[in-house]
């Protein structure tokens, strides 16, 4: 009866662990151009993914951006490569793809997945610094 009930507190104690881990992966953290940029500037070594095509990128993308395009047929290769203990900001003209993105990756799990909310079209908007 002592061995059941032990094994069934670790059971449950496992199930909780594994409930808190996939929701800590699964909390999405979506962010403002000012909280955005406020968070990358104070971490010079944050990882900054632009998910639109080459040409977007080209035209006008964040400093320290690295183009990973979500509609290339090797995003997940790419990403895989990255740390997934660091913190990465993803973001896209508007949002929608930076979404998608970010979800995959905290799918593959990426600990720290943070998205620009509205693109950059609200950085923009917000008159914050670009490279064209």
């Amino acid at each position: 009866m002592k061995t059941f009930l032990i094994i069934n507190a670790l059971l449950i104690s496992s199930l909780f662990y594994g409930c808190s881990t996939a929701q800590s992966q699964e909390t999405k953290t979506v962010l403002t151009a000012t909280e955005f940029n406020e968070q990358i500037r104070s971490n010079p070594q944050a990882l900054v993914i632009d998910v639109r095509s080459p040409s977007e990128f080209s035209e006008s993308h964040l400093v320290n951006a690295k183009n990973i395009d979500w509609n290339g047929i090797d995003f997940e290769n790419q990403i895989s490569k990255l740390d997934k203990s660091q913190p990465v900001y993803v973001y896209c003209k508007g949002g929608a793809r930076s979404e998608a993105a970010a979800k995959k990756m905290r799918d593959l799990g990426f600990l720290e997945v943070y998205e620009l909310e509205g693109g950059i079209l609200k950085w923009q908007a917000s008159n914050l610094p670009i490279i064209k």
